[in-house]
């Protein structure tokens, strides 16, 4: 798999200089790594309804449901506004025995539709505009003491790394080259 540096070269994240560490399939998937902690981070969780937002070419979705079969329950949804590509992900699902399916449609109408009681999601779609909705609905969804995570939060996407840090939940950062923000809903008292 190629470097991350390949990609970066004239969008940096300044606090994270040295992207040569990173892999990444092309410019538009997420971080090898960031798919290799998505599969940690359900095996450890035990989420039992996965929600992502933005599935491109299915790296992240393919780790994520091998999570959940790996765990032996659970079930995942996500999306694309690509036709194609929603087809390849579902394939590779399918291929592969793994739970979940892919939509054609847009992060906020998926979640509108499906996102009662989520235990985990990953926001990653594409389109500044409803990336602030999808968080906002992501909120609402998630069961209290569930987590989300948010691609694209590093310094140099001002847009996102903006609705990360407005988002008024605990939450830890991780300085990948694109940047990758993890929040949790608090319980409720």
């Amino acid at each position: 798999m190629p470097s991350e540096d390949n990609f970066t070269k004239h969008n940096r994240n300044r606090y994270c200089p040295d992207a040569s560490a990173w892999q990444t399939r092309d410019e538009q998937s997420a971080e090898q790594e960031v798919s290799d902690f998505a599969y940690a981070l359900i095996r450890l969780i035990k989420p039992e309804f996965v929600i992502e937002t933005g599935c491109y070419l299915g790296d992240s979705t393919y780790a994520m449901a091998s999570a959940l079969k790996d765990n032996g329950f659970g079930d995942l949804i996500s999306c694309d506004i690509n036709q194609e590509r929603v087809d390849i992900v579902n394939k590779r699902l399918k291929d592969n025995n793994l739970p979940g399916e892919v939509y054609c449609m847009k992060g906020v109408d998926m979640i509108r539709q499906h996102g009662l009681a989520a235990d985990f999601g990953f926001v990653d779609s594409g389109n500044e505009d409803s990336r602030d909705e999808e968080v906002d609905l992501m909120i609402m969804n998630l069961a209290p003491g569930k987590m989300f995570m948010m691609h694209d939060t590093g310094p140099q996407f001002t847009g996102f790394s903006e609705i990360a840090d407005i988002v008024d939940l605990p939450k830890v950062y991780f300085n990948t080259p694109r940047g990758l923000t993890l929040f949790m809903k608090p319980f409720v008292n």
